[in-house]
């Protein structure tokens, strides 16, 4: 799973692609493929992006625009904190309220979310 750098070539495919979301800055950064995208994770203003081979990435845009960006891509909010990619969840604990994703990662469903990710789940 590679980070690709901008290059004019692959900037021009790219930029026409659903398949990638741009991290960084405007004239600087990088496109990620959506599929290794495991969790997003708010912190303050910023937001992390925790990919299925455990690196991180740090983008300057709250996870709200992320919301807005991936929402008919897979991707669901469950949390004020934490949007996570449907095609990486293993399990769904309704009474605790927990998310268990690939690569051994455990995330918390808030009591607001539960209902409609629940509903979500079953007509899936």
């Amino acid at each position: 799973m590679k980070i690709k750098r901008e290059t004019k070539s692959y900037r021009q495919g790219v930029l026409n692609s659903d398949k990638h979301i741009r991290l960084g800055a405007k004239h600087k950064g990088a496109y990620i493929l959506k599929e290794n995208i495991n969790y997003i994770e708010a912190n303050e203003c910023y937001t992390w992006f925790h990919l299925i081979n455990g690196k991180r990435f740090l983008s300057c845009k709250p996870i709200g625009y992320y919301e807005d960006e991936l929402s008919g891509n897979g991707f669901l909010r469950i949390h004020r904190s934490y949007l996570i990619n449907l095609s990486n969840l293993k399990l769904y604990e309704r009474k605790y309220r927990l998310v268990h994703l690939k690569g051994e990662i455990t995330l918390p469903v808030s009591y607001r979310k539960n209902n409609t990710f629940s509903k979500y789940l079953q007509s899936a």
